[in-house]
């Protein structure tokens, strides 16, 4: 019996390091859209703009750009959650009331986070500056998906650990 126990432990620690691992890849892969994809994405997606150029074009860029900024800002916020609970994993208590404030607070930081990125491609497609935004709403979609995974893990990990407290308590 104590050998499971063992290789449940190590399997924990190997799912630890995989999610470290993939925490870290979206990290990256954050990062670079950040970096790479946002400024172009902005000045391609306002052409009218750009042929112009002048003080009108960069004041739109920059705005644009912020936006996009404030709008990723909270993805790393979730990706520290989810850090947090790879630490639960680790330790062996995934099935606690941290690991369901971790889920449920990356749910809702991501759907006001979507609402805001959203309604700002709405302005900026309004105000001709945005080409991309049917390509940005299919994102929103995607990212309200993995927003309602978020609650539904943590509705679930709040029943495990109403159990695993009842199984504790008769013990």
């Amino acid at each position: 019996m104590m050998q499971k126990r063992g290789g449940a432990v190590r399997a924990a620690k190997d799912y630890h390091g995989l999610m470290k691992a993939a925490i870290v890849l979206i990290g990256l892969c954050g990062a670079a859209i950040c970096i790479f994809w946002f400024p172009y994405g902005v000045s391609s997606g306002m052409p009218a703009l750009a042929a112009e150029g002048g003080q009108a074009y960069w004041t739109a860029f920059a705005s644009e750009c912020v936006f996009f900024y404030l709008a990723a800002l909270p993805c790393f916020f979730i990706l520290g959650y989810l850090w947090k609970v790879s630490d639960l994993v680790r330790a062996g208590t995934l099935f606690s009331r941290k690991a369901v404030k971790c889920f449920y607070r990356s749910a809702t930081i991501l759907f006001f986070d979507l609402l805001f990125f959203l309604a700002g491609n709405i302005i900026f497609f309004r105000m001709g500056q945005n080409d991309w935004f049917w390509a940005y709403f299919f994102l929103a979609l995607c990212g309200c998906a993995v927003a309602l995974f978020f609650l539904i893990i943590s509705k679930c990990l709040e029943e495990a650990a109403k159990l695993q407290e009842e199984s504790d308590g008769t013990i």
